[in-house]
């Protein structure tokens, strides 16, 4: 069954020759020779503001120029990560990236208030098929 397939490219250097790019580039042309739809997101091409506060969190609108990352992220049935990592973890541009686009109302919903309970998530990707 065809799937949604989104591949976020977390390497924050735009350097064509970085194996990190290879590698998503040829898990994309796996996906859709294997009849899938494939979208990509490349971290490096992208400008946005870094949070700094809770506030900013939850409190501000997403940036315009991550509207179609938060878009792919929502469609998404399956979500691929390809990134370095730098000192054990992923690089900084790519968290700051996703704390902008896994914000409420994208990735997931706080519950009512005075219901209690855990957040929901709003990932198609997240939910088992």
């Amino acid at each position: 069954m065809p799937r949604r397939l989104l591949i976020i490219l977390g390497h924050p250097d735009g350097n064509p020759k970085r194996l990190c790019r290879a590698l998503a580039e040829a898990y994309a042309e796996g996906a859709r020779s294997g009849g899938h739809r494939v979208r990509l997101i490349d971290i490096a091409t992208l400008d946005f503001p870094i949070l700094r506060t809770m506030e900013e969190f939850a409190g501000q609108p997403l940036p315009v120029t991550l509207e179609d990352a938060a878009q792919a992220i929502r469609d998404a049935e399956h979500i691929v990560f390809v990134f370095p990592l730098w000192l054990g973890t992923m690089p900084a541009l790519l968290k700051a990236f996703l704390e902008q686009v896994m914000r409420p109302g994208v990735a997931f919903a706080y519950p009512e208030r005075g219901k209690g309970g855990f957040a929901k998530t709003l990932l198609k990707a997240a939910r088992p098929t």
